[in-house]
């Protein structure tokens, strides 16, 4: 498991509760699970908020009013709030990949309130880079131990929230019954992103026109189908590029790009940079 965090305190399984800040980061941390699992079982939960959004692979969750594990696919967000049991595990083979933070103060409910993120306890998002990178920021910001990162990090946090927040205030949320069908296709297309998909075929799957497949998936994911399923080919390039000793044209095509030249022109798009080039900073 590959793990990496930040700390504004000595690790406390039970969290720290901060009512005269009006928001305050307690850790903040990556998970990737490799080759060993991970679950958590607190039965009176904690007395900090935390989120978990699951980036890659799938997790498994129970919560209290409901006593079925659900399995959350990739692009969802899980709020938990003080006290609130928490039942969660990612298993190995899934590859499940979640970013993590506990946060506490006195404004922090009133602000979850206000962005909508304490109507349901998992919302799908979609994959916002803008959100992940600024949960890299947070870690190295409680590493770094610079002067006002206490600051700096509940700063970020505020953005964070911000911008989850309206993601959800111009998408349809799950679970209310209104994009049902998206939902189900946002997790198949995390299944399936390597493949060749049509979104003619997409929308046929869920009985809808092109045009109004693309305009639900937009309001659920705040971006077109091509775009969301290029977002996770690059996103899943860059890991393995990273990671792995496997060429620029077999990164390629695990990700789902026959051409390779094609790939390497989208990746340098997205990136800014090109896929050679991005492998050697981590050689």
């Amino acid at each position: 498991m590959i793990s990496i965090s930040g700390d504004a305190h000595s690790w406390q399984e039970r969290g720290i509760e901060d009512k005269e800040q009006f928001l305050a980061v307690n850790w903040c941390g990556y998970q990737r699970l490799q080759t060993r699992s991970l679950s958590r079982h607190r039965e009176h939960g904690r007395v900090d908020f935390q989120l978990i959004y699951i980036t890659g692979g799938k997790g498994r969750f129970r919560f209290a009013n409901d006593n079925e594990t659900i399995e959350v696919a990739s692009g969802s967000l899980v709020v938990y709030t003080p006290g609130q049991p928490q039942h969660y595990s990612y298993q190995a083979e899934d590859g499940t990949e979640v970013y993590w933070i506990h946060f506490t103060g006195y404004s922090a409910y009133d602000y979850l309130r206000q962005f909508g993120l304490l109507k349901q306890p998992v919302h799908t998002i979609g994959m916002m880079d803008e959100v992940t990178a600024l949960f890299k920021k947070i870690i190295q910001e409680l590493n770094s131990h610079r002067p006002l990162g206490s600051h700096m990090v509940n700063a970020y946090l505020l953005e964070m929230l911000t911008l989850l927040g309206r993601r959800l205030q111009t998408a349809e949320e799950p679970g209310q019954g209104r994009h049902p069908d998206i939902n189900q296709m946002i997790a198949y297309i995390h299944e399936k992103y390597s493949d060749s998909l049509s979104i003619s075929d997409l929308a046929g799957e869920c009985s809808l026109s092109v045009f109004r497949f693309i305009h639900k998936f937009k309001e659920v994911t705040g971006m077109t189908p091509m775009k969301y399923i290029t977002e996770i080919r690059i996103n899943e390039a860059k890991k393995l590029l990273s990671e792995s000793s496997l060429h620029v044209k077999e990164v390629a095509a695990v990700v789902g790009y026959d051409n390779p030249l094609y790939f390497s022109r989208i990746f340098r798009s997205t990136v800014g940079i090109p896929p050679s080039e991005y492998k050697k900073q981590f050689q």
